[in-house]
């Protein structure tokens, strides 16, 4: 447990927002890190002179901003990845500066660097070309972008008009754009009760309301999704229903048709993000398919060619590209068409399909690591997964384990980040070992996690009397 206690001498306003602020600003400044657990209620407000009820109400703001987590028994806990996003991006190091961090669905390298050259050599070449990619374009991306996202969509098994096709930043910019597009602030939007954290994000800035929808081992249960449509005005369903993050379950084909039929039956729009699928072997049809005319699906080339390219894709229903185009106008005005240029160069000469296939190698490499250390335990990872979901054993809590591995130079993230409400949190890590910057580093990291999972946690080491 930290020593924290924040000065607010410097702060106005109510006292237990002050201390919300503090740790919210703490939290981007790298003071706290992903399992942190903080001091109780009463040892805080002992420590700056308040009462209790006003550390209780400042614990609650943090916790609906998604700072912090709760467990009963055990304490309050620093969140893994649904605060602060700059402090995400930004990992401090350990002491010895040797973090391994293994909190992002990054891919793993792959030889794309000398091809990213050859391509800016031909751009640079075509100097009319080149001035126009430097200039304003149409919001919804140059017609030979939008064609090259709808090859991209039509190599995962779904056929588009590019006209129907938005260029967006990536995948997460198509999630802002479709959400947007389809909403109001104040809107009830449902998701999978574990779910990617950055549609809590979205939600967050766009003022919209989120429903956790119950799961099994195929995805979405199609029950519990009409009950929630049955009990109120649900406007969109956020779902990724291939390789799904955080567990890596991909929905099976049946599954898929009938949270469309519910779906089109309460007139609630899925925005589909698919941004795994190329790097699934064998996926069912996409959502979209059963449901084009409700459908917002996402895709981007960050998971299977190139995150730094930030280029994304969103293929919405007849119609609705108007509207799509007018939320990338208000938030960017455009996606970076020097960018997207290159992107769209790669899909249309089969580059990326090239990159595509080096990075599955890789990750099956990297999967058959992982899972002869750590397979033993109860995990979850499908093929084509950039990470494993493992359930953690007794007496081990998720909070903890991120903690001590973090100690030991590993960082992972527990379940809670990816709950959409606290109840749905589970006892579980994600580790992505597409971001190990090598195999070496991936062996130490999975290897550290594998001794801490036959340890005991340091909880459990004293006697409590």
């Amino acid at each position: 447990m930290t020593n924290w206690a924040p000065d607010l001498a410097s702060r106005n306003g109510p006292r237990y927002l002050a201390i919300a602020d503090a740790l919210a600003a703490d939290v981007a400044a790298g003071r706290f890190h992903a399992g942190d657990r903080l001091p109780t209620h009463r040892d805080l407000a002992w420590r700056m002179g308040v009462t209790v009820g006003t550390v209780s109400r400042a614990y609650a703001e943090a916790e609906r901003r998604g700072l912090i987590g709760g467990e009963v028994g055990r304490g309050t806990y620093v969140r893994a990845a649904s605060g602060d996003l700059g402090n995400l991006m930004s990992p401090a190091p350990d002491a010895m500066g040797n973090l391994i961090d293994l909190t992002f669905n990054f891919p793993p390298p792959a030889a794309e660097g000398g091809v990213l050259g050859e391509t800016l050599a031909e751009i640079a070449a075509d100097t009319g070309l080149l001035q126009s990619l430097l200039s304003y374009q149409s919001c919804a991306g140059r017609r030979s972008h939008r064609a090259a996202g709808a090859k991209w969509l039509a190599l995962g098994g779904l056929e588009v008009d590019p006209d129907r096709i938005v260029v967006t930043g990536g995948a997460q910019h198509g999630m802002l754009t479709a959400l947007a597009a389809l909403t109001r602030p104040g809107d009830r939007v449902a998701a999978e009760a574990l779910s990617y954290p950055g549609i809590k994000l979205a939600a967050r800035l766009l003022g919209l309301r989120l429903d956790g929808v119950a799961m099994d081992d195929d995805g979405l249960i199609p029950e519990a999704f009409d009950a929630l449509c049955r009990s109120g005005d649900i406007k969109a369903l956020y779902c990724v229903p291939t390789l799904q993050n955080p567990t890596t379950l991909t929905m099976p084909a049946e599954r898929r048709a009938a949270i469309a039929e519910i779906a089109r039956r309460h007139g609630v729009a899925i925005v589909e993000d698919d941004i795994m699928r190329l790097l699934a072997p064998d996926a069912p049809p996409p959502l979209s398919y059963y449901a084009p005319d409700i459908s917002y699906y996402i895709t981007s080339l960050s998971k299977t060619v190139a995150p730094g390219l930030r280029l994304g894709f969103v293929a919405g229903p007849a119609g609705a590209a108007e509207r799509l185009a007018a939320a990338v106008r208000t938030a960017c005005w455009m996606a970076a068409p020097l960018t997207v240029e290159v992107g769209a160069r790669w899909i249309a000469d089969g580059r990326a399909e090239r990159i595509l296939a080096a990075r599955r190698r890789e990750m099956a490499r990297r999967r058959a690591r992982v899972l002869d250390v750590l397979g033993q335990h109860d995990v979850k990872c499908s093929e084509g997964s950039l990470h494993l979901w493992l359930n953690v054993p007794d007496p081990w809590h998720a909070g903890t384990l991120a903690a001590e591995a973090r100690a030991r130079g590993v960082a992972i993230t527990p379940a809670d980040a990816f709950a959409i409400r606290r109840r749905d949190a589970t006892h579980a890590i994600r580790v992505c070992f597409g971001a190990a910057p090598d195999m070496a580093a991936l062996d130490r990291a999975v290897n550290i996690l594998a001794e801490l999972l036959k340890s005991e946690p340091p909880e459990a080491l004293g006697t409590v009397v």
